[in-house]
């Protein structure tokens, strides 16, 4: 173990799990549990739940369950041992250390020197563009983008030498070693000689911030018409485009207030906005959105207004967005600004309140793709073909039915084509989606034995009644299980203290693998069967039915093939077979 347990524990019993998940996805109290939205799957209806109680969260869409480290390593993609030292800063524990396997302490060094190496590039950066003559010209193009003194230093701007080798003679001096310098990205290998070259020159610098307040990485800007316009850092150990959204550390808590975010392409789109007050924004630092982007923002807000330009490149990246939001079941806005503008230069030449004018009318999903099929086909009879056919798919991936059957009609009318017609073809397009006859699902799961549901309902009762485990470990019963899986989650819990403070917590803490974990909140989660009277009852009563059952089982094979090898029954070398994989289930299984 890289950090002993009894912290682990003490983390466990300091962290509020409410707290924690709180952060990222918006909680509403229904009895005993909070639910949300499950930022691991898409869906509408609130299954996710926390149980404050118990310091346990459960999907019961998705079946995502665990404690608060179990949720940060999830959602943030972190490493145990990197989730217990975050939550350990967060709480005020101090974490004492023990040895770690090489491989994992060198990864967790690599990513704790590139976010420190991050943050100091940042400083140098944003040192030149404040104090640099050279730099004279960047901050004389900040203030004609209109970008404030307080912005520069709220957000850490900087600026990147004309030079080759600025930031390499930066590291040289402040001896950062070879390897976090060229996993950082911030510098290239030379190609016909040795040594290396600045990634960025001659750029305003934008530090990208994660939610964690951490430096992932960087974009920089050229101040001229030089291609690229923009370049971002590649991916790095600390730095996911398909999970950061720039501007988001920042952003949500008044996404949250307002209930709404604002996505828009660029990091001027968002600085603009930003700082005339329309703080609930994040930008997409250039890339494609993800689901991973949705589902973190589902986190912070319910409503997301997507603002593109009126160009062909624009209104093409609000088609391509559009599916991965109807498919994470979020309430989308379609914001197209007049032709000429992009939210920088709307909200600087017409005020905030212009620009949340438009959001006011931003269409729905729906009116936006209608009314491009529209100005592409027109109204003709062929037109009209042609805007059902291009509409049909976007229809099929609703997944409400009732939903979909409104916009078929409101398409139908719009058209003036037969609503059975409508229906027709967008049933044609959900057929042609679903599956072929081959299709085998994506089930790698291991299948539960026919006597499961008894040992499950055990451990059940061992969770929500700690004091009948003593009944549980002298009757023997756990080496009675056919499950391997569940009889070593039962030992587990049968040899912890049942007196533990946050015994779910604490057993939880003890499971090696994630679906061990999830196990034990799916468990935990459901509500217990009764009094712990009728509890110990029903625990005894559990205990002998899977004995009764398994020496019952064995008597009867034995009994089989003895009589097989007399030659009265059915081929002994098939009995001799079932036997064996009992004995496979009980010893190799799960």
């Amino acid at each position: 173990m890289f950090i002993p347990e009894e912290k682990i524990s003490e983390i466990l019993n300091t962290s509020d799990i409410v707290d924690i998940v709180s952060e990222s996805v918006i909680l509403k109290k229904s009895g005993q549990n909070f639910f949300g939205l499950c930022p691991f799957h898409s869906e509408k209806t609130p299954s996710f739940s926390v149980n404050p109680a118990k310091q346990i969260f459960y999907c019961f869409g998705c079946s995502a369950g665990g404690n608060a480290i179990s949720y940060v390593m999830k959602y943030h993609g972190l490493s145990f041992v990197e989730t217990v030292k975050m939550l350990a800063r967060k709480y005020n524990v101090v974490v004492e250390t023990r040895q770690l396997d090489p491989s994992k302490r060198r990864e967790l060094a690599l990513k704790e020197s590139l976010f420190t190496l991050n943050k100091q590039v940042m400083a140098y950066y944003y040192r030149l563009l404040k104090q640099n003559t050279k730099a004279a010209g960047a901050r004389d193009y900040l203030e004609k983008r209109g970008i404030t003194k307080e912005t520069v230093d709220q957000f850490h701007l900087g600026y990147a030498m004309d030079q080759w080798d600025g930031v390499v003679t930066f590291f040289k001096k402040e001896k950062i070693g070879r390897q976090a310098a060229v996993k950082s990205g911030l510098v290239l290998p030379r190609k016909q000689s040795s040594g290396f070259y600045d990634r960025f020159r001659n750029r305003v610098m934008f530090p990208i911030f994660d939610i964690n307040m951490q430096v992932a990485g960087f974009g920089g800007r050229v101040m001229d018409d030089q291609m690229p316009k923009y370049m971002n850092s590649p991916e790095t150990p600390v730095y996911s485009k398909s999970r950061i959204l720039y501007g988001l550390h920042a952003a949500k808590q008044y996404c949250r207030k307002t209930g709404t975010v604002h996505i828009v392409e660029g990091y001027f789109d968002f600085l603009s906005l930003f700082q005339n007050g329309i703080k609930n924004t994040v930008a997409s630092l250039g890339t494609a959105l993800t689901s991973e982007h949705v589902r973190i923002l589902k986190g912070y807000a319910s409503t997301m207004v997507l603002v593109f330009d009126s160009d062909a490149a624009g209104i093409n990246a609000a088609k391509r967005s559009i599916k991965i939001f109807m498919k994470e079941g979020v309430d989308t806005r379609i914001l197209v600004l007049p032709e000429g503008d992009d939210p920088d230069t709307y909200v600087v030449n017409h005020g905030p309140e212009a620009f949340l004018d438009l959001v006011s009318r931003a269409k729905s999903v729906m009116q936006f793709l209608l009314k491009v099929a529209m100005d592409t086909h027109g109204l003709s009879v062929e037109g009209r073909i042609r805007i059902l056919d291009d509409m049909r798919p976007h229809l099929a991936d609703i997944q409400d039915s009732a939903l979909r059957s409104l916009h078929i009609r409101e398409l139908a009318e719009t058209l003036n084509i037969d609503e059975r017609a409508v229906l027709e073809k967008v049933k044609e397009q959900v057929v042609q989606a679903q599956p072929g006859p081959g299709f085998v699902p994506d089930n790698t799961d291991d299948q539960l034995l026919a006597s499961d549901p008894r040992e499950k309902q055990l451990i059940s009762l061992m969770l929500h009644c700690p004091d009948i485990i003593p009944e549980v470990q002298n009757s023997g019963v756990v080496e009675c299980f056919y499950s391997q899986r569940l009889c070593g989650i039962a030992k587990i819990i049968a040899g912890a203290d049942p007196h533990q403070k946050a015994f779910v917590n604490h057993i939880m803490a003890k499971m090696e693998q994630d679906k061990d974990r999830q196990l034990i909140a799916s468990l935990a989660m459901t509500e217990g069967p009764g009094e712990e009277t009728d509890l110990r009852n029903t625990a005894i009563s559990i205990i002998n039915r899977i004995i009764r059952i398994k020496k019952r089982k064995e008597n009867t094979l034995t009994t089989k093939i003895i009589r097989a090898e007399k030659g009265c029954e059915a081929d002994v070398m098939e009995l001799l077979k079932l036997k064996q994989q009992e004995i496979r289930q009980l010893h190799g299984g799960q």
